[in-house]
């Protein structure tokens, strides 16, 4: 068998070009599905009353808490691990993949009358007990596009996440005429997540196989059980707050912070998946070059954080009228909350690349502890809901947790390679000079027009372009290396 192609084979300038190539093709992808499910959350929003808009966002929400909290990295050892291309490995990993979908189904399909009960949306039980199919039906995904992104061959992983998407979205209008209430959330999880596994299957290049390798599940546990322990605490980071609001404000108050979170959470979730896709088996094809692996963290971390900033930028000045703008005029006067929630999820952002630094040198066990320390926001979150605070101090117990997690994240990176401490330095000051100027902005347009908020964002998006490529060395590099030569052959 003839050897697996690297992804850093070749000059040095073509893997630059190959890896912007594969850049922009990741973040059009996964950009277009985020578009779509922004979309149809959308629709949902101008169709339903604010209190089934409500249900239906903690709908999602528990597809979420259950998909993060039952999540072992399996496909992601795929990539990161020397044998992980092998038929043996894979078949393995897809029958972890099972187990994981039945034994999900099963806990949430039972635990659908309690939660229902809890929040007083007992009426709703139904539609909780039938999104229990969804993890079942994932469960049976065909994983070999992590095997293809070994070789940063990202295709197939990004139309995977783009049909179910697109489907999702081109069946939202009619099933709301069928169903014109929360339930249509329901119906819509079932039909995307039949689109994913259909499109896993077909884009497959070997055939679906399952076994039960002793040696490789050793593997899969040793990788995995760090990833699946850190998922709890995330559960108190990303939905225990929607859990305090929807059961001490109600789910009128709840949708206004859920419309904010879905608007700000789009960028985050794109850039974690990009980082999942691209960054990782970068970084891993050169975890034993202390070099080149700084060179290339460098490269990633001044990508990250001009993305990080221009988003930052864009819901911190103007996500008060964005947000009204898609789901409606009854969602108006969330500017300060969606501003809170941009800033979280910039430092999550940021986050993404030590993150994948850390897990390219095999280890998982600090997303856990960067797990924990993000948690332990949620008591404060709870204090303040129990005194009637804002919803918008809750959103900033939700930072000051991710901002911890960061300095730890980079810390454990640095113990990897020592050239990785200065490197995110510099990054993350900058990104805070930006944090500062956007707040100012923010706070003397707070009366602004939309018109006034899209001038000053697009101002500030440009000042920030120009800095960054002109005080950051690994970014000029960067772009130089992807621009076509103008020298002529002899």
């Amino acid at each position: 068998m003839a050897p697996e192609q690297s992804p850093t084979s070749g000059k040095p300038g073509g893997l630059t070009r190959r890896v912007a190539s594969q850049g922009a093709l990741l973040f059009s992808g996964f950009a277009s599905a985020q578009v779509f499910s922004f979309l149809r959350n959308a629709i949902l929003g101008h169709v339903l009353a604010k209190g089934d808009f409500g249900i239906a966002a903690t709908l999602t929400m528990v597809l979420q808490l259950v998909e993060s909290m039952t999540d072992t990295g399996a496909d992601r050892l795929i990539v990161q691990a020397p044998d992980g291309d092998t038929p043996r490995f894979m078949a393995t990993a897809h029958a972890v993949l099972i187990g994981r979908g039945v034994l999900t189904a099963v806990v949430l399909y039972l635990a659908a009358g309690p939660f229902c009960r809890f929040l007083d949306i007992a009426d709703a039980q139904q539609a909780f007990e039938l999104i229990a199919l969804v993890p079942l039906i994932k469960g049976f995904m065909h994983l070999d596009m992590r095997r293809a992104q070994r070789g940063l061959d990202n295709r197939p992983q990004m139309l995977t996440e783009v049909v179910p998407q697109f489907a999702a979205l081109s069946l939202t209008l009619p099933i709301l005429s069928v169903v014109p209430s929360y339930a249509a959330v329901a119906g819509l999880s079932l039909a995307q997540a039949v689109a994913g596994l259909a499109a896993s299957h077909a884009l497959a290049k070997r055939p679906y196989a399952i076994a039960t390798d002793g040696p490789v599940l050793g593997q899969l546990i040793a990788f995995g059980w760090p990833i699946w322990a850190s998922a709890f605490p995330l559960f108190a980071v990303y939905q225990g707050d929607r859990l305090i609001i929807g059961k001490l404000y109600g789910m009128d108050v709840l949708a206004g912070y859920s419309v904010a979170f879905l608007i700000t959470m789009v960028p985050g979730l794109i850039a974690a998946k990009v980082g999942h896709a691209l960054m990782l088996p970068l970084l891993s094809s050169q975890r034993d070059n202390p070099r080149a692996f700084a060179s290339r963290y460098a490269s990633l971390a001044s990508v990250t954080a001009l993305s990080a900033a221009l988003y930052l930028v864009v819901f911190g000045v103007a996500g008060g009228a964005i947000v009204p703008l898609a789901f409606g005029a009854k969602y108006a006067g969330l500017g300060a909350l969606t501003g809170w929630l941009a800033l979280m999820w910039t430092v999550r952002m940021v986050q993404v690349v030590p993150g994948m630094a850390v897990m390219a040198h095999g280890q998982t066990q600090p997303f856990l502890v960067a797990g924990l320390l993000r948690a332990c926001a949620l008591p404060a979150a709870l204090v303040l809901a129990l005194h009637n605070c804002s919803v918008e101090m809750i959103a900033a117990t939700g930072t000051a947790g991710e901002l911890a997690s960061l300095v730890y994240i980079v810390w454990r990176a640095g113990r990897c390679n020592a050239r990785v401490h200065a490197i995110s330095w510099d990054a993350n000051v900058w990104l805070a000079g930006v944090a500062a100027i956007v707040a100012l902005a923010a706070t003397g347009l707070a009366a602004g027009s939309l018109a006034d908020h899209i001038a000053a964002a697009m101002l500030l998006a440009a000042c920030a372009v120009g800095y960054a490529v002109g005080s950051q060395s690994a970014l000029r590099d960067g772009i130089s290396a992807i621009m076509p030569s103008r020298r002529l052959a002899a």
